[in-house]
């Protein structure tokens, strides 16, 4: 599969296991005090908007909130569906739907947030489109190099017309793969409309010799959540791949990553608003036959 990239994105905070797109990135001295937010809305959970300032680089301090925005999502309807998110108590700068409601993504419609703070205003649109159904995903070896890892493999059907985009989340034991957040992105530029028969998205790489180092292991649970991005959210990943490889010959220079915010008084916003239908996949426990494949 052409074009394809896997990202290894690092947290600067996490807050919640719903907040896993958490973006790093380089910051210079210059670029402190900017807002950053991270924000999304699924079709499988309510929506949260994570809002903060940027700080030094050479800080050491943990992200922090920013408290007093007035947040809205709404859609493109006619008219707009909207909600109002509140400041969770809990989490200084989170913004969730209050307890009680459910403000769930529906695909084929754009969705918009709004924040005031003070007298700035930041937006942001994202496009929610609809993901193929998981047919299943499989757990078994890999052979990369002289050594056998264990790697998850998805299957399932492709949507007809060039312009998808993919995003899968691994949880393993019911929990999202993370602390070097584990983010594999695709585009079907060269599977439209075909049948995926086997795509590796997560190999277990780790020192043979350090069976320690191991993600999945035996009696371990694996499921995986295929979902919707947008054509903006995967060149904004792109770009943080194309970063990721800085250091050599011919590499890209570290830059801000252009995000989909703007405020309304012309000053930069990092971050990124994103909006995802979900298929949840089959559970596949790592049973002694899938173990014993790495004894071939």
């Amino acid at each position: 599969m052409q074009t394809k990239y896997i990202f290894f994105l690092a947290f600067v905070f996490i807050l919640m296991n719903a907040c896993e797109d958490v973006i790093d990135i380089e910051l210079s001295d210059e670029d402190v005090g900017l807002y950053a937010v991270e924000a999304k809305i699924t079709t499988e959970d309510n929506p949260y908007v994570f809002l903060y300032k940027t700080q030094p680089v050479s800080s050491a301090e943990p992200y922090t909130g920013v408290s007093g925005a007035v947040v809205t999502i709404s859609d493109n309807s006619q008219p707009p569906q909207t909600i109002q998110l509140a400041e969770d108590p809990e989490n200084t700068g989170l913004y969730i739907p209050e307890e009680g409601i459910i403000f769930h993504g529906e695909y084929n419609k754009e969705y918009t947030v709004s924040i005031s703070v003070g007298e700035t205003t930041l937006t942001a649109s994202d496009m929610l489109a609809k993901v193929e159904p998981i047919d299943s995903i499989q757990v078994h070896s890999s052979l990369r190099g002289d050594h056998l890892f264990l790697g998850i493999f998805t299957y399932g059907n492709e949507t007809p017309g060039i312009g998808n985009y993919y995003k899968w989340d691994i949880y393993i034991n019911n929990e999202l793969l993370s602390g070097s957040e584990y983010l594999a992105v695709v585009s079907d530029e060269m599977v439209d409309g075909n049948y995926v028969n086997g795509f590796e998205i997560f190999t277990d790489f780790h020192d043979p010799e350090e069976p320690s180092e191991r993600l999945l292991n035996l009696g371990d649970t694996i499921q995986v959540k295929q979902t919707s991005i947008s054509e903006f959210a995967w060149h904004f990943y792109s770009q943080m791949f194309e970063q990721g490889q800085t250091g050599g010959l011919f590499s890209v220079p570290p830059a801000n990553i252009k995000g989909n915010f703007l405020s309304d008084d012309g000053r930069q916003v990092l971050g990124l608003f994103t909006a995802h239908d979900v298929s949840a996949s089959n559970v596949v426990v790592i049973d002694e036959a899938i173990e014993e494949q790495l004894k071939e």
